[in-house]
């Protein structure tokens, strides 16, 4: 199973941020020049998240285990308060949307996540920069000869516009942790299911 864990946005913050993305104008593809065409794919609304830690393959067996180290740490971590602030993208691959508020809570718990981990994390994915993803850029079907530097230029402009965007304050009371099924979800992206969630700072009973 394909796991990670996250916490999410409420629908008000989530209608706040599309009001923002339509006013950007990204279109469904751009053409940046010489004929190199990027496909640009929106992450669908309800899939928006801010991963705390990314589980890749885990054997169904361990899952329990995750489950139980995950509750803990919920239980463990008291709510707190997140805005989605500013944006950029990741080489041009990744439109992404920053987090303000209790910035530190979230890497906390991210590490927590990450503790949890039924094998070892290298360092070299281990967070560093907390992000919402919100739209995502590869090359074309028949256009894989597009450089980096044209895929980058798919994101410039929002990534710009969206610079000075601030969305409103939520608390974030609740972990999940969610299965990817890659190529299952619209446009052949990922479909993700709740396997599990726990309110923070509440004695630790278990998944819900």
């Amino acid at each position: 199973m394909r796991l990670f864990a996250s916490v999410r946005p409420p629908a008000a913050v989530l209608d706040h941020l599309d009001r923002a993305l339509d006013g950007v104008g990204v279109p469904r593809s751009v053409l940046p020049g010489r004929g190199r065409e990027t496909a640009v794919r929106w992450v669908p609304r309800d899939d928006r998240h801010l991963t705390t830690a990314f589980y890749a393959d885990v054997p169904e067996g361990a899952v329990p285990e995750l489950l139980d180290d995950l509750a803990a740490v919920a239980a463990g971590t008291e709510p707190f308060e997140l805005r989605l602030r500013g944006a950029g993208s990741f080489q041009g691959r990744v439109l992404w949307m920053g987090v303000d508020g209790a910035a530190e809570d979230l890497v906390r718990l991210a590490q927590g996540c990450l503790d949890a981990s039924v094998r070892e994390v290298p360092d070299d994915v281990r967070p560093h920069r907390p992000h919402l993803s919100v739209a995502r850029a590869r090359p074309a079907r028949g256009r894989r000869g597009a450089s980096r530097a044209a895929q980058a230029s798919a994101f410039d402009a929002p990534a710009r516009a969206l610079a000075v965007y601030e969305g409103p304050a939520w608390t974030v009371d609740t972990l999940e942790l969610l299965e990817s099924l890659p190529g299952e979800g619209p446009h052949g992206g990922p479909l993700y299911r709740v396997v599990a969630t726990w309110p923070l700072g509440a004695p630790s009973h278990g998944a819900h």
